[in-house]
C-alpha cells in the first residue's frame, strides 16, 4: 500500500508541475470587444476591451491598469492578471483598460492643405485643398493571427458643407443626411495606403472609424462531380492530340505526293518527247489529288463543329467552377475573356488555359481555310489537264503553267505541313498543360479565397492567451474628431448612467447634458 501511495503522489506530482495552473481552471465562453480611442494622427491614446460572459463562475486573465463592471454590482476580485467574479445576471459586461496600447495594425493619419502637411489638432477651421492619407501596415509586435484574418472596415465621414469635390480611389462613397461617407475594405493579410482629397472651408471631421472583423465563408463544393466533367474534357483532349497526330500523318504523306508531282512536272516540261504518256500520267495523278483534296475538305465542318464544341466546353466548365467558388465576375467568352482575367493575377493560370483552346481553334480555321484553296487548286489543276489534253498546240504553254501553279501548290503545302506541324505540338501542350487540370483549377480557386477570407483557424483571445475559450473577438477604433473649440459651460447636474450611455461615453459617442 505504501509503494502504491507514493506512486499515485508521484503522478499527482508531475501532473501539478507540467501543467500550468490556469489550464487547470475551467475557461467559461466568452465575447471581446476591443475599443481602441486614437489620436488625429492614427498613434493610440487607449484601449478598452468589454469581456461578456454568461451566468456563473467566472475566470478571466488580463493585464488591465483598471477593471469595471458594467452590468451589475457584483465585485469584481483581481488577482495579478486573473480576474473572477460569480454574477446571477444572464449577461455580465465588464471593462478593462488594458496596460498594453499595441493593435495588430500601425496606423497612420497624416494631413496636407495646398500641399503643405498638418496635424490633424491644427487643422480644425482651415480652408484650402485638403489631402488625407491614411497608411495601415501589420504591427509585428501582435500576435499576427488578427492582421492575417481579419478584415478592417474604415468609415470616413465629410460635410458637404464644407466639403467639395471630393475623391477617393477604391471607396465606396455613400449620401447620409448632408454628408459623405467613405468606406473602405481591408481584406485579411493586406495592409492599404488610402488617399482623399476635397477642397474645404472652416474644416471638421467626426471621427474616423476602424471596425475589425472575421471572415468567415462556408462552401460545400461537389469536387466528385467536377472531377468527371473535367476528366471528360481531358479525356477529350488526348483523342483531339492523337487524331491531330494522325492528321499530321496525312498531311505529311499529302506534302511528299506534291512534291513528287511537281518534280515530275519538271520533268515533263524537260522531255515533251514523251508527251503523250506523260499527260495520261500527269491526268490521272491530277484527279487522284483532287478526289483527296475533296475527301479531306469533306471533314472540314466536322472539325469546327468539334472544335467549337470542345472550346464552349472548356469555358463552360471553367464558368461554372468560377461560379461555385463564389467569384462575382461576368461569364467568360473567347471575346472577353482576356479582358476580365487581365485583371486578376491570381488566374492566370486559368487565362493560359482558355488561351491554348482558343489559340487552338483559330490555328485549326486556318488549316481548313488552306485545305479548301488547296482543293480549289487541285479543281484548277484538273480542268487545265483536261484542256491540255484537248488542245495540243497549247502544250508548252498549259505545261509551263502547270509547272508554276504546282510549284505554288508545293510551296502551299508546306507551309500546311508546318502549320499541322505546329498545329500538333499545341494540341500536344494542351494534353500536357491539362493533364491534372481539375486539381490545378481547385487548387487556384481555394488559394484565391483563402487570400481573400483568411484562414478560418478558431478565434484567439486578443488580451490574454490564457483565455482558452473565446467565441469572437471584434475591434472598433476610432480617432479623436477634428473640431473647433468651444467654450466648455458650467456642469449643471450628474446624472447616473446606464449601462449603454456608460458603453457610449467610453467611446466619446454619449452627449451629456450641460
Amino acid at each position: 500500500m505504501k509503494k502504491v501511495l507514493v506512486a499515485v503522489l508521484s503522478i499527482i506530482l508531475a501532473l501539478e508541475l507540467s501543467v500550468p495552473s490556469y489550464a487547470l481552471d475551467i475557461m467559461p465562453k466568452k465575447e471581446e470587444v476591443v475599443y481602441g480611442l486614437l489620436s488625429t494622427n492614427g498613434s493610440v491614446k487607449n484601449i478598452y476591451v468589454v469581456s461578456i460572459f454568461d451566468k456563473g463562475e467566472i475566470i478571466d486573465y488580463g493585464n488591465y491598469s483598471k477593471i469595471i463592471n458594467m452590468t451589475t454590482s457584483d465585485k469584481l476580485n483581481i488577482n495579478g492578471d486573473k480576474i473572477t467574479v460569480n454574477t446571477a445576471a444572464k449577461k455580465l459586461y465588464y471593462q478593462g483598460n488594458l496596460v498594453s496600447k499595441e493593435l495588430p495594425w500601425n496606423i497612420s493619419l497624416k494631413y496636407m492643405i495646398d500641399g503643405k502637411e498638418i496635424s490633424g489638432t491644427e487643422l480644425a477651421g482651415k480652408s484650402g485643398f485638403l489631402k488625407i492619407m491614411m497608411s495601415i501596415k501589420q504591427n509585428p509586435e501582435v500576435n499576427s493571427t488578427f492582421f492575417n484574418n481579419y478584415a478592417l472596415q474604415i468609415a470616413i465621414l465629410l460635410d458637404t458643407k464644407l466639403c467639395d469635390n471630393i475623391k477617393a480611389d477604391n471607396a465606396t462613397i455613400l449620401d447620409a443626411g448632408g454628408k459623405k461617407q467613405i468606406t473602405y475594405i481591408v481584406l485579411p493579410g493586406k495592409g492599404a495606403d488610402i488617399s482623399v482629397t476635397a477642397d474645404v472651408h472652416d474644416f471638421e471631421m467626426d471621427s474616423v472609424t476602424i471596425n475589425g472583423i472575421k471572415l468567415y465563408l462556408d462552401m460545400s463544393i461537389d469536387t466528385d462531380k467536377f472531377t468527371q466533367e473535367i476528366s471528360k474534357l481531358s479525356d477529350a483532349i488526348k483523342k483531339l492530340d492523337d487524331g491531330s497526330g494522325s492528321l499530321l500523318y496525312g498531311v505529311n504523306q499529302l506534302s511528299n505526293g506534291i512534291k513528287k508531282y511537281t518534280e515530275g512536272l519538271k520533268a515533263f516540261n524537260e522531255g515533251l518527247s514523251e508527251f503523250n504518256d506523260g499527260t495520261n500520267k500527269l491526268s490521272a495523278g491530277a484527279d487522284n489529288l483532287e478526289k483527296g483534296l475533296s475527301e479531306l475538305s469533306k471533314q472540314n465542318d466536322a472539325l469546327e463543329k468539334g472544335a467549337l464544341s470542345m472550346q464552349q466546353y472548356v469555358f463552360d466548365t471553367i464558368n461554372l467552377k468560377l461560379s461555385e467558388k463564389g467569384l462575382k465576375i461576368p461569364a467568360l467568352t473567347p471575346d472577353n475573356y482576356s479582358m476580365i482575367l487581365s485583371d486578376i493575377p491570381e488566374l492566370v493560370s486559368v487565362k493560359k488555359q482558355l488561351d491554348s483552346i482558343v489559340e487552338y481553334t483559330r490555328g485549326l480555321k486556318g488549316y481548313m481555310n488552306g485545305v479548301t484553296k488547296l482543293n480549289a487548286g487541285a479543281v484548277d489543276l484538273a480542268k487545265g489537264l483536261s484542256q491540255l489534253n484537248a488542245s495540243s498546240s497549247k502544250i508548252s504553254y498549259a505545261s509551263e503553267e502547270l509547272y508554276n501553279s504546282m510549284s505554288e501548290i508545293n510551296l502551299a503545302a508546306k507551309k500546311l505541313q508546318k502549320g499541322i506541324a505546329s498545329y500538333k505540338e499545341g494540341t500536344a501542350d494542351l494534353r500536357r498543360r491539362t493533364f491534372n487540370i481539375d486539381n490545378e483549377i481547385n487548387k487556384i480557386i481555394d488559394e484565391t479565397i483563402d487570400d481573400i477570407l483568411g484562414s478560418d483557424s478558431k478565434a484567439v483571445s486578443f488580451v490574454s492567451e490564457k483565455n482558452t475559450n473565446v467565441s469572437s473577438v471584434q475591434f472598433v477604433l476610432k480617432t479623436d474628431g477634428i473640431k473647433l473649440s468651444k467654450t466648455k459651460k458650467t456642469f449643471k447636474k450628474s446624472k447616473t448612467l446606464s449601462f449603454y450611455q456608460r458603453l457610449l461615453k467610453l467611446f466619446g459617442l454619449y452627449k451629456t447634458e450641460y
